[in-house]
Formats: structure tokens, C-alpha cells, sequence
């Protein structure tokens, strides 16, 4: 019986690397270089936040409030990503890179703590 096993499953093996893929054909016209070069655009001209949610510090006028705040968040929580963007007329202050809303609420009962004016944002650019 496991003679007959191995030389089963020696056969498989050499009939199965005896088969040769065929070769993958592309067909690449000038509408796909359009295509791919307008989606290009559109990632580079977009800000990869959109899809992220954030935890809002800060909003105001002040890019000196917006800095120190920055600086009293790093360092309350390091490694913990932090960004000071502007939205006309107003600094604000973001915290964190989250991919669902979830984690951000779990982050963002840590950072109540310290913050208690948080909360969460899910910018649309």
C-alpha cells in the first residue's frame, strides 16, 4: 500500500510539472496609458487621509497653540502619529491613522484622558 501511494504520488508530480503555463498576453493600448495615467493623478492629488479616521485635538487660528499641542500629544503618547494640517481659515491638529472607526474609539478613550476635548473626524478630500 505505500508503494503504491509514493509511486501515485511520484506519477502526480512529474505529470504536473510536465504541463507548461501558457504565457500571459497583455493587449496595452494608448486608452489604457490614459487610464492609468489620470489614476495616478488622482492618487497623488489626493491626500491619503480620506480613508482614515482621525482623532481631532485641536481647531483654531493659532499655529502656535496647534504646534504646542502637537508637542504636549507626541509626547504624552510617542509613536503615535500626529499631524497639523490647515483647513482654511483654521489649524487643526490629528491624531492617529485609524482604518475603522472601532479602533479609533478605543484610541480615542485613551486620549480623553489627557485630552478631553477629543474627538474623531473622517476627513473627505
Amino acid at each position: 500500500m505505500k508503494q503504491l501511494f509514493v509511486l501515485t504520488f511520484i506519477f502526480w508530480t512529474l505529470l504536473m510539472s510536465g504541463q507548461d503555463a501558457a504565457p500571459n498576453r497583455f493587449i496595452v493600448t494608448d486608452k489604457v496609458d490614459t487610464l492609468l495615467a489620470k489614476r495616478s493623478d488622482c492618487f497623488l492629488n489626493t491626500k491619503t487621509s480620506f480613508r482614515y479616521y482621525h482623532i481631532q485635538l485641536y481647531n483654531g487660528q493659532s499655529i502656535n497653540r496647534a504646534r504646542s499641542i502637537k508637542a504636549n500629544f507626541r509626547s504624552k503618547f510617542p509613536g503615535t502619529y500626529a499631524i497639523i494640517e490647515w483647513e482654511s481659515p483654521e489649524y487643526k491638529v490629528w491624531a492617529g491613522n485609524y482604518a475603522s472607526k472601532l479602533v479609533a474609539d478605543q484610541a480615542l478613550l485613551k486620549i480623553r484622558k489627557k485630552f478631553p476635548n477629543a474627538f474623531i473626524v473622517n476627513p473627505k478630500k
